[in-house]
């Protein structure tokens, strides 16, 4: 997306090491200017390093995070409280959150995650243009027409994707 969206700027959180390491090459190699990843957890993190930013934050994406299949009581607790309540805060009027996963047992957490502690400031989008939605309310396509690697591995071998946009209601609505 950043190449496409030049007058964004792009911040890759991703708990990976190597592939931050794999990102930012990809990155630099490119010639791309308006994106850079980090290695942290977003958990812990995401409110210190965005409030810092001196522009808008326009749209949030999580992206299929892992769930630790080692940890019963972990196991979809991909996205925390806290998160969701940084996202609901600082992302802009009229901005959005992209959630997708490949797992519908993540997704669906998520959603439950983002409509419980966002606050009444997020709602589910609906009737996108071009963009039909499967009967349990999940979009068939990536909104944003752009997939991400691991999102292209699922769909080409013929596996689902679980994706859903919330727009955060601006302040008079």
């Amino acid at each position: 997306m950043a190449k496409m969206r030049k007058d964004w700027n792009f911040l890759g959180l991703e708990r990976n090491e190597k592939l931050v390491r794999r990102c930012l090459d990809h990155v630099s190699q490119s010639g791309m200017t308006n994106g850079y990843f980090i290695a942290t957890n977003a958990t812990s993190t995401f409110r210190s390093i965005v409030s810092s930013y001196p522009g808008d934050l326009v749209l949030v994406s999580i992206q299929c995070p892992n769930p630790d299949f080692n940890k019963t009581e972990h196991r979809w607790r991909m996205v925390q409280r806290s998160l969701v309540e940084a996202i609901a805060d600082l992302v802009a009027p009229d901005g959005k959150v992209f959630l997708q996963s490949d797992v519908k047992e993540v997704a669906v957490r998520m959603k439950k995650e983002f409509m419980k502690y966002g606050k009444g400031k997020l709602t589910v989008m609906h009737d996108l243009e071009d963009i039909t939605s499967h009967q349990d309310g999940w979009l068939n396509e990536n909104p944003f027409g752009i997939r991400s690697d691991w999102e292209q591995h699922v769909i080409e071998r013929g596996a689902p994707m679980y994706r859903l946009l919330l727009l955060k209601s601006s302040p008079s609505g």
